[in-house]
């Protein structure tokens, strides 16, 4: 009989293996040590890190908890045990952060862990020391009230998970990610993020407003609309920014539900839905909402490291989400427009020179000469083609260029995709992306983990055009710029590039994005007035384009309606 092809795995690779679902990164290792935190009823919880050699190599988190015993210690680094859980009931009601006893063993199998805890009541502290999940040390020594984990050598044992980990600016910005939702969640505890000896993050535990204003800088916090919403399903309370706050991405959307960081595209999409039209479509909101349900209709059993959960009730609490956004952007009232419904057409009568029609206002000077800059800094090294059997009629709703072919179709162009178009390619060409010097440096502020990203990120910047320093804490300063932005670019057009690279993290993509934001910004905007000259000047440098038909982001810059398509629309044939 031939032996069993399935075997039994020992107990120290299962450890591992578990592990390898807890464990991912360093920021794994304090989430679970700061919920631990939590639960234990700390109110001040304090993480340093350490790194050397560009890749974190310490991370001690110090807690001024409940505390726990010499027994307490020796059960907890085992695998699944709990102070959290008494029996499979107790499931359906979980208010704890961690229930699972997972977080402890699994660190300790990869790490060399060092725990020092002590109860109020103790005289000393209870000490225990696991490498690699075996204990090498237990005592007493003298310590204050509440515990600290120390994790060294994370992943020592298992070189494949340490040779995946990515650069320490990354690694770095993951850390303060997940310390920074946890401030937010639990806005009522103090939070401090220290690395090396710099304090990367500091938060005072006496409200969320505080704890925005703390991480993200008091020009966003000052202007925060309060969201407090209660149904039947479920209660919402939180702060939203106002519609002109906006990311490319949802990653500043942060949600709680009970107290307890989550990620839930749902729930983040009923926040977007909440917005209505006060955003495009291809925007999100700054929004940090805590959700209040019953224990009993909240699955958080449903990811091994609790990061998402399942709702019983999920299209009511969708609702009350929507509904509590929409609620409290009613506070902004905003004006009507000034300008009418009907789009205006600016036509010039042709052979005239810029002389319009009467009652279509000439553009204004400041409109002309910002667009006269924009287009130089586009025009050709060579003679400028002539515009390609184009004739330009004029202007639709200050944003749409209105043509007439030869063969007599009607041409749409988009005036901003158009100009995005030509400085996209011309940018990455690497031909035209010289930066200059700003007169006064614009100063941003950002949160711990966009500091780390933008630390990691500076070579990227620098190939680019910018020059980002630091500049205290929680701040840093833009010194220059790229040329294609002019010489005097306003201070929220700098915000906005770089916020809004940084919302979609540094990737292998990032130098791309930056180009592509660039010249997004720097292109000639929807709403500038442009003179037949101005015009004809657009249209002849897309035309040269290599890809003249979408602009970087794949909308169309041109639209066509042939001669034929005009008559079946009027019923001409």
């Amino acid at each position: 009989m031939s032996p069993s092809a399935i075997r039994r795995l020992d107990p120290a690779t299962i450890t591992k293996i578990a592990a390898g679902e807890v464990i991912e990164r360093p920021a794994s290792v304090v989430k679970e040590l700061a919920e631990n935190a939590l639960d234990a009823g700390a109110r001040r919880i304090s993480v340093t890190i350490g790194s050397r050699s560009g890749a974190v190599d310490s991370i001690r988190v110090t807690d001024d908890g409940c505390g726990m015993s010499a027994e307490d210690l020796r059960l907890a680094i085992l695998p699944h045990t709990t102070s959290k859980l008494r029996g499979v009931e107790d499931l359906g009601a979980v208010s704890t952060m961690g229930f699972r006893g997972e977080a402890l063993a699994s660190i300790a199998a990869v790490s060399r862990l060092s725990i020092v805890s002590r109860r109020t009541d103790d005289l000393l502290a209870a000490l225990i020391v696991v490498v690699g999940g075996t204990v090498e040390e237990s005592g007493e020594v003298p310590a204050p009230p509440g515990t600290t984990v120390t994790v060294d050598d994370l992943f020592f044992n298992t070189p494949a998970r340490r040779k995946f980990q990515k650069s320490l600016g990354t690694e770095m910005g993951h850390i303060a990610g997940v310390v920074e939702r946890l401030a937010l969640a639990r806005s009522d505890r103090r939070f401090l993020l220290v690395h090396n000896g710099r304090t990367r993050l500091s938060t005072p535990g006496t409200g969320l407003s505080e704890a925005i204003a703390s991480i993200y800088g008091p020009e966003l916090g000052s202007g925060l609309l309060a969201v407090e919403h209660v149904t039947p399903a479920c209660r919402v309370s939180g702060f939203v920014a106002p519609p002109q706050v906006q990311r490319p991405n949802p990653y500043q959307v942060f949600l709680s539900i009970n107290g307890r960081a989550v990620i839930s595209p749902p729930i983040t999409g009923a926040v977007r839905a909440g917005f209505g039209t006060l955003l495009p479509p291809d925007r999100f909101p700054f929004a940090v909402l805590d959700i209040g349900i019953d224990l009993a209709l909240v699955d958080v059993n449903v990811h091994p490291a609790k990061r998402q959960v399942r709702l019983s009730r999920e299209p009511d609490v969708l609702a009350a989400v929507t509904m509590a956004v929409a609620s409290a952007l009613q506070a902004l009232h905003p004006p009507s427009p000034s300008r009418s419904s009907v789009p205006s057409l600016v036509v010039e009568r042709p052979g005239s020179g810029s002389a319009p029609f009467h009652g279509i206002a000439e553009p204004v000077p400041s409109y002309r000469v910002r667009t006269d800059r924009q287009l130089r800094q586009t025009t050709f090294a060579e003679p400028a083609p002539p515009v390609p059997g184009i004739e330009l009629l004029g202007q639709v709703d200050r944003t749409y260029l209105v043509g007439r072919t030869e063969h007599g179709d009607l041409v749409l162009i988009d005036q901003h995709a158009a100009h995005e178009r030509v400085l996209y390619e011309q940018l990455a060409a690497r031909g035209r992306s010289g930066s200059q010097e700003l007169l006064v440096p614009v100063v941003i502020d950002c949160s711990p983990r966009e500091r780390a990203l933008l630390d990691e990120a500076k070579e990227t910047l620098l190939g680019a055009g910018f020059e980002v320093e630091p500049f205290g804490e929680g701040q840093v300063a833009v010194m220059r710029v790229p040329v294609v932005l002019g010489h005097e670019v306003p201070a929220e057009t700098i915000r906005e590039i770089v916020g809004e690279w940084i919302g979609g993290g540094v990737g292998p993509d990032a130098a791309e994005r930056l180009v592509r934001l660039v010249a997004c910004h720097g292109a000639i905007r929807a709403g500038a007035v442009l003179s037949t000259e101005q015009g004809e000047r657009l249209i002849a440098q897309l035309m040269a384009a290599k890809h003249p038909l979408t602009c970087p982001h794949g909308r169309p810059t041109v639209v066509t309606f042939s001669r034929n398509r005009l008559e079946s629309l009027f019923m001409r044939r």
